[in-house]
């Protein structure tokens, strides 16, 4: 149902919200009548019928046309919870003790893309997918594309090269029996693929991605690769071509010197009017790339006690994560990566590979 506010293409449409979990839209498709009533069936909290209230949200119907052509950008989402953080550190045999709160940060996001129409990327984890299917499931239900973070959140510099392949191997498997679609893209934890693990990338090509959003190009005590490309590229590891495309999440540079704001604690720290001014001299000459986690716009989430400088990297900002990503949505054109690749040819960069980090082999 929507009417017209005379504004030219512009409508006030009533959506369904679940009085279960007070999301927009969950599970439109199941509706009973008793007792003269309307309900609703909610997946995404219960499996019960739940009385279902409605929504205003303004739309346009003459979205995605826009009066002038943007540049397209990639939104990406890694599907991990906030006890999961590598920062943190908590091994997941712990993890069960943590209030599990991924379903209703992601159906935020979810639900925030649906006010504007966009579609994106959703990096996941294979034991959140294991324990959420019905979330994965109405990701992909939404028209988002779906990509693997892996299994257990491990960094891969801590992985053997042998146990690598069987965690993106099974994360894999995982998606695509959920979803019914193939899985091409992938994303390491903390952007853990860099010097000493670039081999990494030929064996994710080797198992059926033709993706990699890993290589961050500046350095973190986590992961980075300082002086990395900072365009999309084919990587070249020891004079041999790796059959995948990288996209490193965007950089600006001020001064020579690489500036992060694109995404997690750089997007939450930095001023939008820098994060939109970056983005913007990004795109005049290719694609950008947004990065976010649902736990970043769970304000409310519990405090975990970690040293000063952890606390401050995962908590900081939290409160504007949501507001910094609609005026995002409002002000710049966005698809899934997989959609921005189509098409696209890239061209190769060498991979100067160091002595293996340990744990590698």
């Amino acid at each position: 149902m929507a009417r017209s506010d005379g504004s030219g293409g512009v409508h006030d449409e009533l959506r369904p919200l679940c009085a279960g979990c007070r999301h927009v839209a969950v599970a439109a498709e199941a509706m009973t009548a008793q007792a003269g009533a309307s309900r609703t069936v909610c997946e995404m909290c219960c499996s019960r019928e739940v009385a279902a209230a409605y929504v205003t949200i303004r739309t346009n119907e003459n979205f995605p046309q826009k009066e002038e052509r943007r540049m397209d950008n990639a939104l990406t989402v890694d599907v991990e919870d906030y006890y999961m953080t590598n920062g943190l550190a908590i091994p997941p045999a712990q993890w069960s003790r943590y209030e599990d709160r991924i379903v209703g940060s992601t159906m935020g996001l979810l639900d925030l893309f649906a006010e504007y129409r966009v579609r994106g990327t959703f990096f996941v984890l294979g034991c959140v997918a294991e324990r959420h299917p019905e979330l994965v499931r109405e990701i992909a239900r939404r028209g988002h594309e779906i990509g693997s973070h892996g299994t257990w959140h491990q960094l891969v510099n801590e992985q053997s090269l042998e146990e690598f392949r069987a965690d993106i191997r099974a994360s894999k498997s995982i998606l695509e029996t959920i979803t019914g679609m193939s899985v091409r893209l992938y994303r390491a934890p903390s952007w853990s693929i860099g010097p000493g693990r670039y081999e990494a990338l030929r064996i994710l090509a080797e198992e059926g991605f033709s993706c990699d959003s890993s290589i961050q190009p500046f350095h973190t005590p986590l992961s980075g690769v300082a002086g990395a490309p900072v365009a999309p590229f084919r990587p070249v590891v020891d004079g041999l071509p790796a059959d995948l495309v990288e996209f490193p999440p965007s950089v600006t540079k001020v001064g020579g010197v690489t500036v992060p704001f694109s995404g997690g604690f750089y997007l939450r720290a930095t001023p939008y009017s820098f994060v939109k001014w970056a983005l913007k001299r990004v795109n005049k000459a290719r694609p950008g790339m947004i990065y976010v986690h649902p736990w970043e716009i769970d304000a409310s989430q519990p405090r975990l006690p970690a040293n000063p400088l952890i606390r401050f990297v995962q908590y900081y900002g939290l409160g504007d994560t949501k507001k910094k990503l609609r005026r995002l949505l409002e002000d710049f054109s966005f698809r899934p990566l997989g959609e921005i690749l189509q098409g696209q040819h890239y061209k190769p960069e060498l991979l100067h590979t160091a002595s293996p980090a340990k744990g590698m082999s």
